[in-house]
Parts: structure tokens; C-alpha cells; sequence
């Protein structure tokens, strides 16, 4: 009956998220009431049938559904989502979900596509520290992610401005120092996220893992990508780094975590196998 349940809803999860980018948009696009008054109620319903997913896939399989990439996807779908409905419920500012919902859309749309429901975890990974680890690595994922988003909004609002053509996209979103803001705090809580993730990683890892190597594709990739938002940081105070260099380095360092999550796990060798 459980396997039932979870295979309906990896189905239907999709379909949930699609549709509430879709009353996003009506607001963005139309200022359609419906959309205005239920967006934020449809996402949170979205997130709970998400979250039920999750705790089922966990009780189904014994353990959390973080052992591939594409669990992963599916995981940072979902924190993305919470994520964003913290933000908007702190800074009221509801016309940016149209896109960093979509982003969590594709995550979820990769992960119910190629997730494998026959993963076993492996004993060695049952420890406390790994839950820390991997919550660590979702909420970082997911900041970052969302700190790109903003990146990209500011780009494209610079870009209206600086063209001398206020349309939608200047009346609708945020103006500059809002979207600067809202993307360097994304890439603060992202960097401790990741911090810890690390720190944990070097930590740990080479205690539960026979095969454990400083030289492990992941883990440099993750250290450029942490090397990458600990430059930007450090330097938009020493260097006084422009809002529009800062969102450009974020998106790099986002573009990194993407190969990380996908090019890496998938087709390099790596000790990251919870198989």
C-alpha cells in the first residue's frame, strides 16, 4: 500500500508544482485575482504533499531518499520550496516565486524521472553525523539555488534599466537593492551551510570510509565552489565588489554545484556512493 502511495505521488508532484507556477504566473503576468489570493496557499499545500512523499519514501526504504543525485534533486525541489515560502512570508515580496519556483519544478520534474526506488543504505552511513551532513548540503544547495535566481532577476532588471525599457519586468519584480540584497543573503546562508558540509566531510568521511581520497572529484569541486562565494564575500567587503559582479560570481558558483550534483555523481568516480 505504502509503495503505491509513493509511486502515485512521484507522479503527481510534478503536476502540483507545475500548477502553482502556473498561478504564479497568472499574478506575475495578469494580476488575475485568483491567482493573487491562493499562489502562496497552493505552494504550501504543494510542500505538505511533498514532505508526506519524503517521510514515506524514508519509512518505505528504511532511510532518508538522499542516496543518488537524483534523490537529492528531489530533496532540494522541496527545501527550495520551503526556502522561498520563508522569504516571501519575511519580505512580503511575492512577484519572484513565478521563478525560483520553476527552478524547483525542473529538480523535481529530473528527480521523478530517473529516481531509483530499490536504493539500499549502506550501514556504514547510518550515523547521526549524516543526517547533519546531508541537511547541511539540501538547505546549502537550496540557498545558493535561490541566490542564483535573484542573480538572474537583477540581471535582467539591469539590463531593462540600463536599455531605457520599463516594462513588466521593471514594474513587477523588486528594484535593484532589493534583489542584491535578497541574493547576498541567499549566498551567506548558503556559504555556512556549506562550510559546515565541508567541515563535517573531512571530518568524518575519512573515519567511515575505507576508500576516502583528498582527491575525490566531489570534494574538490565542492571546494572551488566554497573557495568561489568565500572570495565574493570576502571581497564585496575589502574590495567593495559592484551588486552586479557579486550576482554574476553567484551564478557561477551555482553553475558549479549543478556539475557537482550531476556531472560528478554521475560520470566520475567517486567514494560517494551510499550503495
Amino acid at each position: 500500500m505504502l509503495e503505491y502511495i509513493v509511486d502515485l505521488l512521484r507522479v503527481f508532484l510534478p503536476i502540483l508544482y507545475l500548477f502553482t507556477i502556473f498561478l504564479y504566473g497568472l499574478a506575475f503576468f495578469l494580476d488575475e485575482p485568483f491567482g493573487k489570493r491562493n499562489r502562496t496557499r497552493f505552494l504550501v499545500g504543494t510542500l505538505v504533499v511533498d514532505f508526506i512523499y519524503l517521510l514515506s519514501r524514508s519509512i518505505l526504504n528504511g532511510h532518508p531518499p538522499t542516496t543518488s543525485v537524483f534523490d537529492i534533486m528531489g530533496v532540494v525541489s522541496f527545501t527550495i520550496g520551503v526556502a522561498y515560502v520563508y522569504i516571501e512570508w519575511k519580505t512580503k515580496v511575492r512577484d519572484t516565486g513565478l521563478f525560483i519556483l520553476s527552478l524547483a519544478f525542473m529538480f523535481q520534474v529530473v528527480s521523478a524521472a530517473f529516481m531509483k526506488s530499490d536504493v539500499h543504505l549502506n550501514p556504514l552511513f547510518k550515523s547521526s553525523l549524516l543526517g547533519v551532513h546531508v541537511a547541511s548540503a539540501m538547505l546549502g544547495y537550496s540557498a545558493l539555488a535561490i541566490s542564483a535566481v535573484y542573480g538572474g532577476l537583477y540581471l535582467m532588471m539591469y539590463h531593462e534599466i540600463r536599455s531605457s525599457r520599463f516594462g513588466l519586468i521593471y514594474t513587477k519584480l523588486p528594484d535593484l537593492r532589493t534583489l542584491e540584497k535578497l541574493s547576498y543573503v541567499s549566498i551567506i546562508l548558503g556559504f555556512i551551510f556549506l562550510s559546515i558540509v565541508i567541515l563535517i566531510g573531512y571530518v568524518w568521511l575519512p573515519r567511515t570510509i575505507n576508500d576516502f581520497s583528498y582527491s575525490d572529484p566531489k570534494l574538490i569541486i565542492t571546494d572551488i565552489v566554497w573557495a568561489i562565494y568565500f572570495i565574493a564575500l570576502v571581497s564585496k567587503k575589502a574590495m567593495n565588489w559592484t551588486g552586479r559582479t557579486i550576482v554574476i560570481v553567484s551564478m557561477v558558483g551555482f553553475a558549479l554545484t549543478v556539475v557537482s550534483m550531476v556531472v560528478v555523481n554521475v560520470f566520475l568516480p567517486t567514494f560517494h556512493n551510499f550503495k
